[in-house]
């Protein structure tokens, strides 16, 4: 299968229509919840025929994603040999009790009288696509933890010591929000510990589906107290004797330096990938996700103690673990100059050979052949303008979304961007027939899946001659690698970009 079938048009267009589901009054009530698995074959012509309940909820249920996918216009037909070829197709109907998770705004108007549209999703989510990040990451965490706590002085006075979780929302505007323990040590460190998160400047918010949303968050704080001279006194007519130079037993969560692998921190996620056996569920894409694992970076660099926090199944469990026993020696961390242990939780990913990527989640981007500039002639030259372009005096762009495979083939391209009928044709047609991309990569370095973007000035804007002023410019804003073309003459570019 070169191309796999595809919605007309398009997968968002797609998800909308399952949105239009008649829910049954079991399914308003909260009564009964889940999904309905349909199968059907698309037809050479599109048509959807074969249509059955892979696995069904309920019989009302069953009976209404049948008449949703029965009532479907027709696809655009798998190929294969560049021919349309019929093919079986499998699709997700969600029946979910209808909460209102969305409060559009429409208020507000901007400096050019437009009205501006803010869209607040109610909903907090555990784990999302693109998880909340502290200004400056989790070394800058880190260090606002150690520099901001205040001993109290009642912790102090005991000599207690421990760690205190906290747990807090982190809402679109990424001011976190929320804060409670859900695990604590008493006298006093409680208190300080919410201090420390109700202080925290802005965080960059979380993401789903291209959508900032609420996230929870969890983090652990440590107290411990300095053993030095200078915070316990020695008794009346001693001598200070000087702290052993041992190499200490306590597990930390943060220290002064972190554990490193190759040289990064960074370089622990590569590692994992690499030293990964996939189960066979996963690489027959029955299942998919993140197991995080946590585990302790020893003082001789060696890894102990590892234990999912969160899991998939036994058998992902299993290799995720399987991986970290497998890591070569870190170099250990160090506080106050000593080496230390130290404890680190990471998500191994467990993602198939068919699981597409975001441009975002790949450690390297897939690339035309020659690069952008031989991307930006192909898109020229290729072009053969739709004659609708002069008899309308139409001007525009086109915006295509595809995925590079792993092979570097062209699949499931679709339209984000209409134009005209003929228009969006010929852009499908010139996204189709790119040759072999060079694939993206994981951090692994194994070639991946990837959602990439394109606009296609309609009519063609002129190549630039080398050694102008033209350019390309590439964005990532939304998650996706997109090409925007940008002529020598700036004002040759349709007015719609």
């Amino acid at each position: 299968m070169q191309i796999k079938p595809e919605y007309a048009e398009g997968q968002f267009a797609l998800q909308q229509y399952l949105k239009t589901v008649r829910l049954p009054t079991e399914v308003r009530e909260g009564r009964i919840q889940g999904v309905v698995l349909m199968g059907f074959v698309v037809r050479p012509d599109g048509r959807l025929t074969d249509t059955y309940v892979a696995r069904g909820l309920s019989a009302a249920t069953n009976a209404e994603a049948l008449r949703l996918v029965q009532a479907m216009p027709r696809w655009r037909p798998g190929r294969r040999e560049d021919k349309a070829v019929a093919t079986r197709y499998s699709l997700s109907v969600v029946f979910q009790k209808p909460v209102p998770e969305a409060v559009v705004d429409l208020s507000g108007l901007s400096s050019d009288g437009k009205v501006m549209e803010e869209v607040v999703e109610s909903k907090v989510y555990t784990y999302v696509e693109q998880m909340p990040q502290y200004p400056g990451g989790m070394e800058a965490m880190q260090k606002y933890l150690r520099d901001n706590l205040q001993y109290p002085a009642a912790a102090k006075a005991s000599q207690v010591e421990g760690k205190v979780f906290v747990s807090f929302i982190i809402p679109p505007d990424g001011r976190p929000n929320g804060a409670k323990v859900i695990k604590g040590i008493g006298s006093g460190c409680d208190e300080e510990a919410l201090r420390l998160i109700k202080s925290m400047p802005a965080w960059a918010p979380g993401k789903q589906n291209g959508r900032v949303v609420s996230v929870s968050y969890t983090v652990p704080i440590t107290f411990r107290l300095n053993t030095s001279s200078t915070d316990l006194m020695p008794l009346p007519g001693t001598t200070p004797v000087p702290a052993p130079s041992v190499v200490e037993d306590k597990v930390y969560t943060y220290v002064e330096q972190m554990p490193t692998l190759g040289g990064s921190i960074s370089g622990v996620s590569p590692a994992l990938q690499a030293a990964l056996q996939l189960p066979a569920e996963v690489r027959e894409g029955r299942t998919e996700g993140q197991v995080f694992v946590n585990f302790v970076v020893r003082t001789d660099g060696r890894v102990s103690d590892e234990k999912v926090v969160r899991g998939l199944s036994d058998a992902c469990n299993a290799a995720a673990l399987a991986a970290v026993r497998a890591l070569p020696r870190f170099e250990p961390g160090k506080q106050n100059g000593r080496v230390v242990s130290v404890q680190l939780t990471v998500p191994v990913l467990m993602f198939g050979p068919n699981h597409v990527f975001e441009g975002s989640q790949v450690a390297t981007q897939a690339s035309f052949p020659g690069g952008g500039a031989a991307l930006r002639e192909y898109l020229t030259d290729k072009l053969k303008e739709p004659k609708v372009l002069k008899q309308e005096g139409l001007r525009g762009a086109v915006e295509v979304r595809f995925v590079v495979q792993a092979d570097g083939r062209i699949g499931a391209t679709e339209i984000v961007r209409p134009l005209c009928r003929s228009c969006d044709e010929e852009a499908l047609r010139l996204v189709r027939d790119m040759p072999r991309w060079t694939p993206a990569r994981n951090a692994a370095g194994q070639p991946v899946s990837v959602r990439q973007q394109v606009i296609i000035p309609m009519p063609a804007v002129p190549v630039a001659p080398r050694g102008s002023t033209g350019s390309i410019r590439w964005g990532n804003s939304t998650g996706h690698t997109a090409f925007i073309l940008v002529p020598a003459a700036t004002s040759a570019l349709p007015a719609s970009l």
